[in-house]
Parts: structure tokens; sequence; C-alpha cells
């Protein structure tokens, strides 16, 4: 991984950041320490622009991926074979962490060639000792079944939306652990992938600007390595750092590339960064992941339902920690394999209440009070999706 001062002087070197004040002779010590903090943030848009300007050069020897297209239009972003062997040894250290070694073999369903997570899963799975076999996208789920036969896999890694759309015809033998990446994993994509694959999901975060950590069995968060990545929890409105524990908009800085040094890059979702040890005695921080920044979710026929008065409504009926995620259509180059397969999901999930089910009660309340919802749900515009967490 780059050093704190090899990123500082890439970052003194790009274009992106000439208005910063690391062109000045006084540089931060490490990030954080309080000039870090005088540093303004980095958000899509302006990267955005940066990368579609004309002036901008690409790196000599650099290849061009795009990213998934989360936070709008796909970004086509540059990436050295340096940035590419670094990230793919922190994926090598999710992989070993999730239990792949040298007896596993791989089955690595993503796209290769324009999407740099295909490369970097199975350069990953590679460094961990396994046999790797990546396999794209096209044929859809008869294609997939196929190639399982063929490689007899004991590990699979893909979108959730992929598996997803698999799992309902997957015919073959248990898995020994299953990874997911590129997208946000719903609960009921959770539990489908593994009763039908019989293995373990591990969760992966990450955006193509700055791949961060991932789960451990123990679920609660995602582990990261401070030296490939430094997550800051800010206030959304004031830009200030919130403390540990409170939630915020999660900001990272990469250690991953030189090409397209990543500072303070503000990523949209929320999260916090968790206080206490992980009960599997790892040593890497936590970060909890808890979705989108946007209060407004932007529901089919054009409904905008207010997700904070919705998680409102469910604290006050009882039940702990409640989370409301949308999914209107997977977010990344996988879409068109798997939309035939796809159902918009509103999901609804908490930590504890005395009936563990999808409560019949519960959901009548829900109709009740955002109607617009009971509507979707009656003609099958959305699927609504209740459940205890699982973590």
């Amino acid at each position: 991984m780059l050093t704190f001062a090899e990123l500082l002087e890439a970052a003194r070197c790009s274009p992106l950041y000439d208005r910063w004040v690391i062109q000045e002779p006084l540089l931060p010590e490490q990030p954080g320490d309080p000039l870090w903090q005088t540093y303004p943030t980095l958000n899509t848009d302006q990267l955005t622009r940066f990368l579609s300007g004309h002036g901008y050069p690409t790196p000599d020897g650099a290849r061009l991926f795009l990213s998934s297209g989360t936070q709008g239009k796909p970004k086509m972003m540059p990436f050295t074979e340096s940035d590419l062997e670094r990230i793919a040894d922190l994926c090598g250290r999710f992989s070993v962490l999730e239990g792949i070694n040298a007896q596993s073999r791989s089955m690595v369903l993503l796209p290769m060639a324009s999407w740099t997570v295909g490369r970097i899963t199975m350069d990953g799975h590679c460094k961990a000792g396994a046999q790797v076999h990546g396999i794209d996208l096209h044929g859809g789920v008869t294609a997939w079944q196929q190639a399982c036969d063929a490689i007899r896999p004991t590990v699979i890694s893909s979108t959730p939306s992929v598996l997803a759309a698999w799992a309902p015809h997957y015919n073959g033998p248990p898995m020994t652990l299953l990874e997911t990446t590129g997208e946000p994993l719903l609960e009921s994509e959770r539990r489908l992938i593994e009763a039908r694959f019989g293995a373990f999901v591990h969760d992966a975060y990450g955006l193509t600007e700055c791949v961060v950590g991932v789960e451990c069995a123990m679920r609660q968060g995602f582990h990261y390595w401070p030296d490939s990545v430094y997550v800051e929890i800010l206030d959304p409105v004031k830009n200030t750092p919130v403390p540990v524990g409170t939630m915020g908009e999660i900001v990272l800085t990469s250690f991953q590339r030189d090409s397209l040094p990543i500072l303070r890059y503000r990523s949209g979702d929320l999260g916090w960064l968790v206080q206490t040890p992980c009960p599997c005695g790892r040593q890497e921080p936590l970060l909890h992941l808890y979705g989108r920044k946007a209060p407004a979710l932007a529901l089919p026929r054009g409904v905008s339902l207010d997700r904070g008065l919705l998680e409102w409504a469910l604290l006050a009926w009882g039940y702990d920690q409640p989370q409301v995620i949308w999914k209107g259509t997977p977010g990344s180059p996988a879409t068109p394999f798997v939309i035939d397969h796809f159902q918009p999901t509103l999901e609804i999930t908490w930590n504890s209440i005395t009936n563990e089910k999808d409560d019949p009660l519960l959901r009548r309340q829900i109709f009740d009070q955002f109607p617009e919802l009971a509507e979707l749900v009656h003609e099958h515009a959305l699927n609504l999706v209740l459940s205890l967490r699982m973590r």
C-alpha cells in the first residue's frame, strides 16, 4: 500500500487537487490530524467532471474501467498495474479472512472486461492460494449452471443480484462459502442465497474509487485495514467528525492507488465505526454500513417515500433499530443479466421483537400510515419484505 507521504505526493501532482492546501509547504503528519480536517472533501460530481474533462491525461500504461454507476452515470476510471496489484493484495486479505485457501476452487461470476471488480476478485483469490475460474455473465442462469457443473467450485463470488437470480434454479452440491460484492446485499437476498447454495455469505463493501472491507462470520460490520483505507464519519451537513459510534456519512481516503489519488471522498453512504472489539477476535477496526444518504426514496410511479418518517413510525411501534433499504434495480454492470429475475424491493429489518417473522399486524400498520406503499405492493409494483436482522 502507499504510505501517507506517497499519497500526498501523488495528490500534489494531480490536477484534481490543484485548489487544495496540499500545494502548500505545510502538510498534515497523518490523516485525521487538525490540518487534515481543514482539507475539503471530494464528491462524486467533482470527480465525474474531472474525469470527463478533456484536460485530464490518462496515466501511461493505465487501463480504463467503468464504475458501477450507483451514484449516477458510470465513471471511466484509470488503474495502473501497480494500482491493481495493491487492490488485489487487499482482496487477498479479504479472501484469507473468509476462509479461502489452497483447497478452494473459486468461480468468480462477474463482468470481466469493463469492471474492476472481476479482475481484482480473481487476483485476490489467487493470492489466497485458490484455483480460480473467471466466468463472465453472458448467457444467464443456464450458462452459469453449466459453468458451475464443469468447474465444480467450492466458492462462488458474484453480486447479490446475480446469486439471488440464480438461487431458485441452482442445482449442485453445497458451497463452502459465498462472497458477494459490487452492490448492496438485502437480508432477504442473503437468506435466499444461503438457503439454496448451502453456505455462509461474506459480503464486501467498497466503491470503484476505494475498496474498503469485508464481513467476518460475526456479521457485526466490515473489517477494514487502516494501511489500505482511512475511514472518517462526518456530519453530512456540518462536514465535521462525529463521535465514534455515531452515524454519519462515510468519507474515504485510499492508500491503494496513485494514478488517481482519492482523498476524503464522500461515499454517499451512511454508517458508523464500531467501538467494541469483534467477537471473532480479529484486530482490524469495524465499519457498520447503514445505507444510502438520500432521505427520500424514489419508488415506482413517481412515489417519494420519506425513509425517516417510516423509521420513526417503526420505532414508535416498538421495533429496535429499524432499517429501511430500497433496491429498485441492481446497481452494477450485471443488471442486463438479472433484470428479468429481479423485483424492486423495499426491505425493512430490525434487531428484535417478540414476533420474529413477517408480522401481519406490522404490515397492516405500515399500509394504514403509508397508503401509497399499500397501492404499490397490491399492484405488484414493488415487493415489501419485513424480517428480523440476521446480525
